[in-house]
């Protein structure tokens, strides 16, 4: 059945995608994702040369084109975000010839057939989804032995002076926040256990979690439009306000930047990856 993308209570549906907006712009200063996520993607496909990806909550279309880019013309790639501004800007920077659709919805609403999505994914995007309905969607949408696959992208901290500088510093400016959580669709903060969360379901096996560390060197012109992409940091701005958030930034960079006025800004990709069973599994599966 071809999902409408449609509801009558649409209005009711908390928009926490609300939060991005304005912030496309300062996106272009997001690292990319490291190329390896993509690669073990196609790996996990196992040799398949076609079929249907999505990327859920696609934003700026950061990894929706690192996707595109590995899997090759094959393969028919579906970029679904609800927010328009995010959509528009992923659309322009979008190469010539990568075959990409950029469609209007949400996660908890997919607007495809049953069993139709060879790879469904949702790249630093999954903790504003309510899960629970977006977990049935993914189960309903993935052929059998499909993979779903959930990607965070985080500043490093652990090795890194200056990433535990700045992480203390939106601490600091937001109480609420507490480094290595994240937002939730209602607006606050928490520690989530994903790999559990989909443990828990018997509709997937195969649940496998990855880490990849990107290292970079950013000036402070990238590393201020960064924060500025961060809706943590915009709420900090919101609760103690902008001028003293970014003195405090401003601060942070400086403590940090070598003679080059550069400072080396790690981060770290996670990846859970999972196959949609065949059958139902089991704990003892997994």
């Amino acid at each position: 059945m071809l999902r409408d993308n449609t509801t009558a209570n649409q209005d009711q549906i908390p928009k926490s995608w609300d939060d991005y907006d304005g912030l496309d712009y300062y996106y272009q200063y997001r690292p990319e994702y490291p190329p390896a996520l993509a690669e073990r993607l196609r790996v996990r496909l196992e040799g398949s040369t076609g079929g249907t990806v999505i990327d859920v909550g696609s934003g700026t279309g950061l990894f929706t084109h690192s996707v595109a880019t590995a899997l090759g013309p094959g393969y028919h790639i579906m970029a679904l975000e609800p927010n328009e501004g995010m959509r528009r800007y992923a659309a322009s920077r979008t190469p010539p010839g990568m075959l990409i659709t950029y469609v209007d919805g949400i996660a908890e609403n997919i607007p495809v057939a049953d069993q139709s999505v060879q790879l469904l994914t949702a790249a630093s995007a999954v903790y504003r989804f309510d899960r629970p309905v977006f977990y049935q969607e993914a189960e309903r949408v993935l052929i059998l032995g499909g993979v779903l696959a959930l990607i965070q992208y985080d500043p490093f901290d652990r090795g890194s002076p200056f990433n535990r500088d700045f992480l203390s510093t939106i601490e600091r400016s937001l109480p609420s926040d507490r480094r290595h959580w994240h937002s939730e669709q209602e607006g606050g903060y928490s520690e989530t256990d994903l790999s559990g969360e989909i443990k828990s379901r018997s509709a997937f096996r195969n649940v496998e979690r990855e880490l990849f560390v990107h290292h970079e060197q950013i000036d402070l012109k990238t590393f201020m439009f960064r924060t500025l992409s961060f809706t943590m940091v915009q709420k900090a701005m919101q609760a103690t306000g902008r001028s003293q958030v970014m003195e405090r930034l401003f601060d942070t960079f400086d403590r940090h930047a070598d003679q080059n006025r550069l400072v080396a800004m790690p981060y770290e990709a996670e990846m859970i990856t999972a196959r949609r069973a065949i059958k139902d599994c089991s704990a003892d599966d997994l």
